[in-house]
């Protein structure tokens, strides 16, 4: 998010379209959760003329959180340490009308909310109702069975979040996705300091005990690690 490493945030604009229609199944964008089992339609992100270009690209204008657009450089390093349960497509960034072409775009199609401690893990639960559309409720949740029991009976418009993550001890895994309260890509010390030492840009690393308001609060812990938005 710093401006001085990325520019601009988010830096993607809009993409390049020359795919047809938005809502073809073949598209990236429009896969979710699921193994691709032929040539997808790879975005190509088109950056903000203020953006600048580093290797991991905030797309959220061209596929958002769950595609994540990535150097070469930051998908060698990923691939050390996952190779089941995601996918890499190749794909270009443009900037400038200079289109850079080593780039991936990440399907990740394993979830592995197994992993979450939810006894310490904070679960808030909105009902949906048009008359009271901020009313959440903290729910207790001691384990994986319950929390998917909960997701397969609720509502459709119904909004559950994880926050203030804690993983089960023992959990081997350098990197992972859990979901909801949109997905969140989970990285070990081991990982994240790999990533750091190789100087790759554009991304940061939140404390998965915090939640997103705690960590981006004014003078708070997101501050002195990376400097003010």
């Amino acid at each position: 998010m710093n401006t001085k490493i990325v520019g601009k945030f988010f830096q993607s604009e809009t993409i390049a379209w020359n795919y047809g229609n938005i809502d073809n199944p073949k598209l990236l964008n429009n896969i979710y959760f699921q193994k691709v089992d032929f040539d997808p339609i790879v975005p190509i992100p088109i950056l903000h003329k203020k953006a600048k270009i580093t290797d991991l690209i905030s797309n959220v204008n061209a596929g958002g959180n769950l595609h994540l657009i990535m150097s070469e450089k930051l998908k060698n390093i990923i691939e050390k340490h996952r190779t089941k349960g995601l996918q890499f497509f190749k794909t270009s960034v443009i900037k400038d009308d200079i289109e850079y072409d080593d780039y991936f775009s990440i399907n990740m199609y394993e979830i592995n909310n197994e992993f979450i401690d939810f006894s310490k893990t904070t679960v808030s639960y909105r009902k949906y109702n048009p008359k009271k559309i901020n009313e959440t409720e903290l729910i207790k949740v001691d384990s994986i069975v319950e929390f998917n029991s909960i997701i397969d009976n609720r509502n459709i418009l119904d909004e559950i979040s994880l926050n203030n993550i804690y993983i089960k001890n023992g959990v081997s895994e350098d990197l992972f996705m859990v979901r909801y309260g949109g997905v969140k890509h989970i990285a070990s010390e081991n990982l994240k300091k790999e990533i750091e030492d190789a100087g790759c840009t554009g991304l940061e690393f939140q404390p998965i005990e915090l939640s997103y308001n705690e960590w981006t609060a004014p003078g708070g812990e997101r501050e002195k690690v990376y400097g003010k938005i």
